[in-house]
């Protein structure tokens, strides 16, 4: 029996461990769930007029969508190199369409995580999503960094049940920029749904005097992807 076999079953029968998209007896992310979401990273349409180049890294559905959610609120852990490896490939997409954004250092800003959320999963998912890969671009030969410069300076209410409009008054004003590194900046975060967070990352980024130069995501909900 190959290796990958046996720790599937040991990781089930001594540690009750399963794949987080499928719930395949294992440890970690199985290997058809990491099949599934290798999908092509896309640029996402434009979400307003003063909006950056956004990319993603998938489609936020089937086994992208199942990971993200056990990532984010099953506290699986397991899940998350996989996820930050999209999020590498959202960045390769966009040194690729925009080779200019590497002329200088890239700096990865993750939208911040509020303590409660990051206390309770154990990690700040979005900062450790844009170390890894910051990871897999400086080992690519990309000079790449995070700048965790982006504060949360009021806790918005829960955005569920709220509409564009209303995720945008929601967040205004939420994000403060402090000191962050020299080099191009590239906002990034787990999902782009709605687009507010990323408008408000901008706007804190310029408030500060810093242009980014585009934001990256792990994944997209199908009316930005404009592929439903």
């Amino acid at each position: 029996m190959e290796a990958r076999r046996i720790l599937q079953f040991g990781g089930e029968l001594i540690l009750g461990a399963h794949c987080p998209g499928c719930g395949l007896a294992g440890l970690g992310v199985c290997s058809r769930c990491r099949c599934a979401i290798a999908t092509s990273p896309f640029e996402v349409p434009g979400l307003s007029a003063d909006t950056p180049v956004v990319v993603a890294g998938g489609r936020y559905e089937a086994a992208l969508r199942r990971l993200l959610l056990a990532a984010k609120e099953r506290d699986a852990l397991g899940a998350v190199p996989v996820l930050g490896d999209r999020l590498a490939a959202a960045m390769a997409l966009l040194l690729l369409a925009r080779p200019e954004a590497a002329e200088a250092e890239v700096v990865l800003v993750p939208v911040p995580t509020a303590r409660a959320a990051a206390a309770a999963r154990g990690l700040d998912l979005t900062l450790s999503l844009a170390q890894i890969a910051a990871r897999r671009l400086h080992a690519a030969g990309v000079p790449a960094r995070v700048g965790a410069g982006l504060k949360l300076v009021r806790r918005p209410v829960d955005q569920a049940e709220l509409d564009r409009e209303g995720r945008l008054a929601n967040l205004t004003g939420a994000f403060r920029a402090g000191r962050l590194p020299a080099g191009g900046l590239v906002v990034v975060d787990d999902i782009v749904t709605t687009g507010a967070t990323l408008v408000e990352a901008f706007r804190a980024l310029r408030a500060a005097g810093r242009e980014p130069l585009a934001a990256a995501t792990v994944a997209a909900t199908m009316r930005w992807a404009g592929l439903s």
